[in-house]
């Protein structure tokens, strides 16, 4: 049976892999395993970037891969460890459900989702400095190819874009003011423009 973890369990669970060894897994591993076996992690470089991956449920196969690169800490001059992607497996599918991508200093810049575990992403989130929602992109047809795109400003919507004809170009606009819809703007003709306005009523 597949396990479906939610991103806080699957952090919880990643944070006690972090943490002492299991005394049950301890006491099935050979003299040779190192602590960090034990707990199902293991490391290995590809190219420039450190490749950890965690094995949480003990099943001999990854559910987590940090993918992290070597730089100097400007406040102590030393090499430091800086992540810069990680990758889960939700449904215990063996498949990628949820990609990050992050900065140097440690925050999330991206998000993407497979939102279905069908392996397409389903919706990709860009982040600002401070983790705030900037931009999303939604396949809502689960196929892979985003059909709306979310604008936001101070982490409030503002503008959502639309193809709803399935041609890769938007041909409808909605601008949002205090969480309402303001005015959509419809291309009738496949040319890119507004054709035709609808303002919201008593606007």
């Amino acid at each position: 049976m597949r396990r479906v973890l939610a991103p806080l369990a699957l952090a919880a669970s990643l944070a006690l892999a972090g943490c002492g060894s299991s005394q049950a897994a301890s006491q099935k591993a050979g003299p040779k395993q190192t602590a960090e076996e034990i707990q199902g992690i293991h490391e290995k470089q590809e190219g420039d970037l450190t490749v950890k991956t965690f094995d949480l449920f003990h099943e001999g196969k990854p559910d987590v891969w940090e993918y992290s690169k070597q730089a100097v800490d400007p406040k102590t001059g030393k090499p430091v460890q800086i992540l810069v992607r990680k990758e889960m497996d939700l449904n215990d599918d063996g498949k990628v459900d949820v990609w990050r991508w992050y900065n140097d200093s440690g925050a999330v810049v991206k998000e993407a989702l497979d939102l279905d575990f069908d392996g397409k992403v389903d919706e990709i989130i860009y982040f600002d400095e401070k983790g705030v929602p900037t931009k999303k992109e939604l396949a809502l047809d689960f196929n892979g190819k985003p059909n709306v795109w979310k604008f936001y400003e101070k982490g409030k919507l503002v503008r959502k874009e639309r193809d709803t004809k399935g041609t890769g170009r938007v041909d409808t606009w909605e601008y949002w003011e205090g969480g309402k819809i303001d005015r959509i703007g419809i291309d009738t003709d496949g040319d890119g423009v507004v054709d035709q306005w609808i303002k919201r009523s008593g606007s």
